[in-house]
């Protein structure tokens, strides 16, 4: 069943709650539907995490989490999946997000790698005493292109990965419960049931 490998995979419950601010949550997370490993909860776990991990600032885990309290979705799974953006990949996609809102607004691009000073900056800002990033780049950067490019690429991405999900786990479900059970194709039980009938 692909509830073990995954429980292998994800973060155990206790790994979550060793965050600081994650344990500030901890009476709500007792809620035990927070944690099963059925198709239900992990398929909105799916869509959860992936749309989670396309904003654009710091706290896409707690984003996540307060998701997860109302839906009843699977905790490890989201928080998991938020990993989507990662240091390798931040610039990448929130750059492809930037050129899918500039061509829906006729706007012109910008270079690959002022989305990355502007992300340097952004923390900066954010953490430190560094200059805003969106008055720095106010001539180069349009932050209503990049928020609707990547409002189409979250929504999009999260809709696609959770059906993903949804027939992956029905294709483990049903290639398991043929290796217990045993599966012959349409024309081999014809055969079968024909070389039954003439051996009475």
């Amino acid at each position: 069943m692909p509830q073990k490998k995954l429980k292998k995979w994800l973060p155990k419950p206790e790994q979550i709650l060793e965050n600081k601010t994650i344990k500030l949550f901890a009476p709500q997370l007792a809620d035990p539907r927070l944690w099963h490993f059925n198709r239900r909860c992990l398929t909105k776990a799916v869509y959860i995490g992936v749309l989670s991990s396309f904003f654009p600032l710091p706290g896409q885990s707690i984003i996540a989490i307060f998701a997860c309290l109302y839906f009843k979705a699977n905790i490890p799974m989201a928080i998991a999946l938020t990993w989507i953006t990662n240091p390798l990949t931040t610039i990448p996609i929130f750059y492809f997000a930037y050129i899918i809102g500039a061509k829906l607004l006729d706007m012109a691009l910008i270079d690959f790698s002022t989305i990355g000073h502007m992300l340097a900056d952004l923390s900066l800002w954010i953490f430190a005493d560094g200059a805003n990033p969106f008055v720095t780049y106010n001539s180069q950067f349009s932050l209503s292109a990049f928020l609707l490019g990547l409002c189409i690429l979250a929504l999009v991405s999260s809709v696609v990965s959770g059906i993903a999900f949804r027939f992956f786990w029905r294709y483990k479900v049903v290639t398991g419960w043929k290796k217990r059970h045993g599966y012959r194709p349409p024309h081999l039980i014809k055969k079968y049931q024909k070389a039954k009938y003439y051996n009475k």
